[in-house]
């Protein structure tokens, strides 16, 4: 393999591996948010209640 091949491949897997990161952000914030809808969905109920 020649070196202009191999520093192609590393900069392809560095563009993949930004480009999953800003995935997993953007699933952080929307787990984020679905938890705290959640919780604030919770707290309207108290021990007693039921979810049906």
């Amino acid at each position: 393999m020649k070196e202009a091949d191999k520093v192609k491949d590393v900069q392809e897997l560095n563009k993949e591996v930004k480009d999953m990161r800003k995935e997993i952000d953007s699933m952080k914030e929307l787990l984020g948010g679905l938890i705290k809808v959640m919780m604030e969905h919770d707290d309207q109920f108290n021990g007693e209640d039921e979810y049906n």
